[in-house]
């Protein structure tokens, strides 16, 4: 692949209204000390009626961003996207497993057994 070429989104980017939805709705609050607070919406609000409502097919990607709330200035410091770390840990877990064995010769064969 050549330097200018863009790489193909995995994920959709972090839009306003979930940076919103964060805000308003977020049920997990993490103090980071110095008037600090992290939010972030849990995978149990996420699958709330409303939540889908609000944001149709990114209700998904909300769980994957966190705000870094000042709490003195009443101000976002910091927002934070963990959905390329939630899928870089799965693609390094299938890299380093091969959960299913096939045999060589054939590698349209149905997997034989499980290793562990």
């Amino acid at each position: 692949m050549s330097r200018f070429a863009c790489s193909p989104w995995a994920t959709t980017p972090v839009s306003q209204a979930m940076i919103s939805a964060v805000m308003d709705f977020a049920d997990i609050h993490r103090d980071m000390g110095g008037g600090r607070t992290l939010r972030r919406i849990s995978h149990e609000r996420a699958a709330k009626a409303d939540m889908f409502l609000l944001l149709g097919r990114d209700v998904e990607r909300v769980i994957d961003i966190g705000l870094v709330w000042n709490d003195r200035e009443d101000q976002i410091v910091r927002v934070t996207d963990d959905a390329e770390l939630r899928d870089s840990r799965l693609q390094l877990w299938e890299e380093a497993f091969d959960l299913f064995e096939t045999e060589e010769t054939d590698e349209m064969a149905p997997p034989m057994r499980l290793v562990a």
